[in-house]
């Protein structure tokens, strides 16, 4: 059985500092954290000191930044001017990665929910701009990860087309089975064995299929995606990289943030058992 590492969406404790969820996520047993660029934790224009005093944080507790969970992108339906306003927001988060010592930086396509949906325009601007993005981090050797979301990465074919339309050494997919759950037949066993080496990181959340108010808003196994027979298919594939708990359960006061991510770490760790 291959070692996969459990990591941690910081936005599952975006209600913390990012200096606070950090203590907690180590505290609880996260061997890495996916670090989001909400405005309490990495936003583009965070202070080089902040970035600093993270890495020290970080290296202190052992945790490793699996990734910049960025909201840079979403090119394809975007005018020239703002798309480069994006690629500037990326440099940025370059520098960060370096100073993290993270070597994966997530960028979204963007487009139209339903891949189907898009013109030859769409694909062609997100395809673009994505080149530039992977351009710019083959100096520093980083790799740009495009999750499975809404978008022009929303299914298998989609994605594995973007990808090639792209056609960068660097370019990898941060594979999140729950957004291909809502969106695509393939979205376990199948979209592993098609993605193969793309795969760079692995996103847990749990959903429904439907469109209820509250498909995505489930701890895990309290929805309906297979994630025993998807960890059997990871190790089969001898995927050793990180697996990263990322609920959107909203925390109360009897059922808090940290509540939350640590029924997230147990609940991965017994699929891993599992296997």
């Amino acid at each position: 059985m291959m070692t996969m590492r459990i990591a941690v969406c910081s936005k599952i404790l975006q209600e913390y500092d990012i200096s606070e969820a950090v203590s907690i996520a180590a505290d609880i047993g996260y061997e890495g954290m996916e670090i989001f660029g909400v405005e309490k934790h990495l936003p583009a224009d965070v202070s080089e000191k902040k970035v600093r005093t993270l890495a020290g944080q970080l290296r202190n507790v052992g945790m490793e930044c699996v990734t910049l969970c960025t909201y840079v992108g979403m090119f394809a339906q975007k005018s020239d001017d703002e798309c480069l306003r994006e690629v500037e927001k990326f440099r940025r988060y370059l520098d960060i990665a370096q100073e993290l010592e993270c070597d994966m930086i997530r960028v979204q396509p963007g487009g139209p929910p339903q891949p189907s949906a898009a013109r030859e325009d769409h694909w062609e601007r997100a395809a673009h701009y994505l080149r530039e993005c992977c351009d710019l981090a083959l100096t520093p050797d980083l790799g740009v990860a495009m999750e499975n979301n809404f978008g022009l990465s929303a299914t298998c074919d989609a994605t594995l087309d973007l990808v090639a339309r792209v056609d960068r050494p660097n370019l990898g997919i941060n594979y999140d089975p729950g957004n291909l759950y809502r969106m695509d037949r393939y979205y376990g066993h199948e979209a592993i064995a098609r993605f193969g080496e793309l795969v760079w990181n692995v996103q847990v959340k749990d959903c429904y299929r439907d469109d209820r108010e509250d498909d995505y808003k489930l701890l895990l196994g309290e929805g309906e995606v297979d994630y025993a027979s998807i960890f059997s298919a990871l190790d089969a594939a001898e995927y050793d990289g990180h697996v990263s708990a990322e609920s959107h359960k909203d925390p109360t006061a009897e059922f808090t943030a940290v509540d939350i991510a640590r029924h997230e770490y147990e609940a991965i760790r017994s699929l891993i058992e599992s296997i």
